[in-house]
């Protein structure tokens, strides 16, 4: 697990202890559309490609959380889906790094066959 992990873990269990401290007692529809929105953007973002890991996390988490929500166990719903966010979240960070370093890559690339094209022409006129 890498030490932003274990951060963004630490994180979802505080959380966790202080929802069931002082959860919700009605429906919490409200987390559960944060969680959806939040959900949909990440798979929006490209994170199926570049965070398939945490977007499935996160995937998971909502459909517990609809689950739990379903079955009327609201404080257990509002920590799956605030876990959901969390995942949904990352995955989206992950996704923009993943797309930052692609361009990094592209730029790469063109700077060098620019190079060699400066040097092959440099070559030609130095030949003249």
């Amino acid at each position: 697990m890498t030490p932003s992990a274990a951060k963004i873990h630490a994180v979802i269990a505080v959380m966790a202890a202080s929802l069931a401290a002082c959860g919700p007692t009605k429906p919490p529809s409200d987390v559960l559309g944060a969680a959806t929105r939040n959900l949909a953007a990440a798979q929006s973002s490209g994170a199926a490609t570049y965070a398939p890991i945490e977007l499935r996390s996160a995937q998971d988490h909502l459909a517990k959380a609809n689950a739990a929500s379903a079955r009327q166990d609201y404080d257990d719903a509002a920590v799956l889906a605030s876990e959901s966010g969390v995942d949904s979240e990352l995955a989206a960070a992950k996704s923009r790094l993943g797309k930052a370093r692609e361009a990094v890559d592209a730029l790469k690339r063109q700077n060098a066959d620019l190079e060699r094209d400066a040097a092959r022409h440099g070559e030609g006129a130095s030949e003249q």
